[in-house]
């Protein structure tokens, strides 16, 4: 580069570029430095930058003369506000060579617009987590400890931010889910982006709530999840309401079993097949079938039926959890809908609920009587997409349990 450009470059560069003695007194600057250091000068003169500076940066003028190497920098990115006024720069001096200096100014005025707009999402956020009174919002890292805490998680989970800062998610969580659970749901959310499920939470006290959290990863530059964001609504009231509706709506529930009737079953696994579908995530059916029905009814008597349904009810809503539903799907046939499930978790409550009926003792005038069930798994899939596609698939497996000899759990792998 030439003489000429190398000039030229100095002058109209749109960064402040200062040469000063080692009095600090200015021996050249360019235009940029004379329109952001101006201002900061009593008379609008640079000659003496360091001594017009005493006033806003005091301790300028020692750290120049207290500078004893032969070359480095100075100070760095100091800024500068000028009194009175919003206008900002950044001051940066570096030592070139002995007795000769040079200053490096830069407008401060797009960090103040960021910090601006940094302020004004901090005080909209405020705003937000003060109006959602039913919402718990918090950040975990990677590892699942809490490392952000907001008045709106207070109020829901009644732990203050100095104490639950720190600790793992896992102290809001019942005393049944583990570290493995916690690390499964982050892998999950890391994974996917975000996952979302239903369930308890607890509070300080140790009470519990029902609630949706939604868990989302937050990642760096390189795509790696560094930590989660974590929404959790308390819909602890809203459950009430709806086991309150479900109690006196007794058109929903089978009158011999007291599980959802088949209209009622099918209302729920449709919304539910919808949710899963639409949020990635899984969901498996059940369908119990007893073996043998109507030859075992016709060994014990007739009254002998309604008790076996009623022990093929009670030991699916034993095993089963709060979340799932189940459902009496045909004269003898029922079903178990499990939110969440993978085909590997439904073939294992399914495998408890046939080992479970085949020790069931019945009592009275059926003792000695022996019951055993065929059940079939279903996983929602590319190839199963709505309830009856998770029937179909799932009646397919009881057969090929029956065709097994019976007594049997079979998952159906598309």
């Amino acid at each position: 580069m030439t003489p000429e450009a190398l000039l030229d470059l100095f002058l109209l560069s749109p960064v402040g570029l200062v040469e000063l003695n080692e009095d600090g007194r200015v021996e050249v600057a360019n235009l940029a430095a004379r329109r952001l250091l101006s201002p900061f000068t009593p008379t609008g003169s640079l000659e003496d930058l360091v001594g017009a500076l005493n006033t806003i940066a005091p301790d300028l003028s020692a750290r120049v003369r207290g500078f004893d190497s032969p070359r480095g920098v100075i100070v760095d990115s100091v800024e500068l506000l000028a009194p009175g006024s919003q206008h900002g720069v950044f001051l940066s001096l570096v030592k070139v060579a002995t007795g000769r200096i040079v200053a490096v100014a830069t407008d401060a005025a797009e960090l103040a617009s960021a910090r601006g707009l940094v302020s004004r999402l901090e005080q909209r956020l405020h705003a937000v987590e003060g109006a959602v009174r039913e919402y718990a919002i918090y950040t975990i890292d990677r590892e699942g400890r809490i490392d952000s805490w907001s008045e709106a998680a207070e109020r829901v989970h009644q732990w203050p931010a100095s104490v639950v800062v720190g600790q793992p998610m896992t102290v809001l969580l019942p005393a049944d889910h583990g570290d493995s659970y916690l690390q499964d749901t982050l892998a999950l959310a890391a994974r996917n982006g975000w996952c979302e499920e239903e369930g308890h939470r607890q509070r300080q006290d140790g009470t519990l709530f029902w609630s949706n959290t939604v868990i989302t990863a937050l990642r760096g530059a390189s795509g790696e999840a560094l930590g989660f964001s974590v929404v959790t609504h308390d819909q602890s009231e809203r459950r009430k309401l709806e086991e309150q509706t479900r109690d006196d709506a007794s058109s929903t529930t089978d009158y011999l079993t007291g599980v959802a009737a088949r209209r009622a079953f099918f209302d729920v696994a449709q919304s539910e097949v919808a949710r899963a579908r639409r949020y990635g995530q899984p969901l498996t059916m059940l369908l119990v079938d007893p073996d043998n029905f109507a030859d075992t009814v016709a060994q014990h008597g007739e009254g002998f039926a309604s008790e076996w349904l009623r022990a093929i009810a009670w030991v699916c809503r034993q095993e089963s959890r709060t979340t799932d539903v189940v459902g009496r799907v045909g004269g003898e046939a029922f079903a178990v809908l499990l939110p969440s499930t993978e085909l590997s978790g439904g073939l294992v409550l399914a495998e408890r609920i046939r080992e479970r009926m085949q020790r069931h003792v019945f009592a009275g005038d059926y003792q000695g009587a022996r019951c055993t069930l065929s059940i079939g798994v279903a996983e929602v899939s590319e190839g199963i997409t709505g309830v009856d596609g998770l029937m179909t698939t799932a009646g397919t497996a009881v057969e090929r349990a029956r065709q097994a000899g019976m007594n049997l759990v079979v998952g159906y792998d598309d």
